[in-house]
C-alpha cells in the first residue's frame, strides 16, 4: 500500500522560501506528467521520510492534490543526510517505471558448511514495472547455493508480474567461495637466532667490573 503525502499548494518559490519552507518542517516539490502543467507543492518532511525509510517509492497524495505519484527524483544535501526538494510523478495503472530495488537473502547456504562463505556481489537491481505494482524489495534464496554455486537476476523469487530485470543477466548476484585460512608466517628470526646479549647481564661481566 502506497505511502501517504499530505500536500499542499505551493506558491512562493526561490532558495529563500525553499528554506523557510524547511525550516518550518516541510519540503518543497513539483509535480509532473500525463501532459498536465507542474504543480509546486509542500510536503510534510517527516511524512516524506518516512517513505524514504521504508524503501517506498509510490505515494498517495492527499489534500491539494489527489492521486498516485511515483517519487522520480530525491535531491539531497552535500552530506546525504537531508533532503532538500523531491519530483513526483503522476501515474496510473498502465504506467511503467524504471527502478532500482535492494536485493535481500533468505535461507541458508549449504556451502557454508562446505567451507565456503556466501559473498554478495549486487545488493540492488534495476527492473522495469508496472507504477503501480512496484516491491519494496526483491527477495533471492539461498537455500540451494553450495560451494562453488552462484545465483543471478534470473533466481529472483518474488519479481513483480511483467517486470523486466534491466541489470545484465550475465552479472552475478550471490556465490559461495571457499574460504581462504591465511597461516601466520613464523617468526624465523625469533625461532632461529638466539637473544641478544645484554650489557650487564648475570654471568657476564664489564671491563669496569675486571681486578
Amino acid at each position: 500500500m502506497p505511502e501517504v503525502l499530505e500536500v499542499e499548494q505551493r506558491a512562493a518559490r526561490g532558495k529563500l522560501n525553499n528554506r523557510r519552507l524547511r525550516t518550518g518542517g516541510k519540503l518543497p516539490a513539483v509535480l509532473y506528467g500525463h501532459g498536465q502543467e507542474p504543480v509546486s507543492l509542500a510536503v510534510p518532511a517527516d511524512q516524506l521520510d518516512a517513505t524514504l525509510r521504508h524503501g517506498g517509492h509510490l505515494v498517495e497524495l492527499q489534500g491539494a492534490v489527489a492521486g498516485q505519484a511515483f517519487l522520480q527524483d530525491v535531491q539531497w544535501d552535500t552530506f546525504q543526510q537531508h533532503v532538500l526538494h523531491v519530483d513526483l510523478l503522476r501515474v496510473d495503472a498502465s504506467d511503467r517505471v524504471k527502478v532500482e530495488l535492494p536485493v535481500l537473502l533468505r535461507g541458508e547456504a549449504p556451502g557454508a558448511s562446505e567451507g565456503g562463505i556466501v559473498d554478495q556481489l549486487l545488493h540492488r537491481i534495476e527492473i522495469e514495472t508496472s507504477a503501480v505494482s512496484i516491491p519494496d524489495n526483491l527477495h533471492l534464496s539461498i537455500n540451494a547455493l553450495h560451494l562453488g554455486g552462484l545465483l543471478k537476476s534470473e533466481d529472483i523469487e518474488d519479481l513483480p508480474p511483467g517486470a523486466k530485470v534491466l541489470t545484465d543477466a550475465s552479472a552475478v548476484l550471490v556465490q559461495c567461495i571457499e574460504s581462504v585460512v591465511v597461516e601466520e608466517e613464523e617468526d624465523t628470526a625469533a625461532a632461529g637466532s638466539a637473544e641478544p646479549e645484554v650489557i650487564g647481564q648475570k654471568g657476564t661481566e664489564s671491563p669496569a667490573e675486571e681486578g
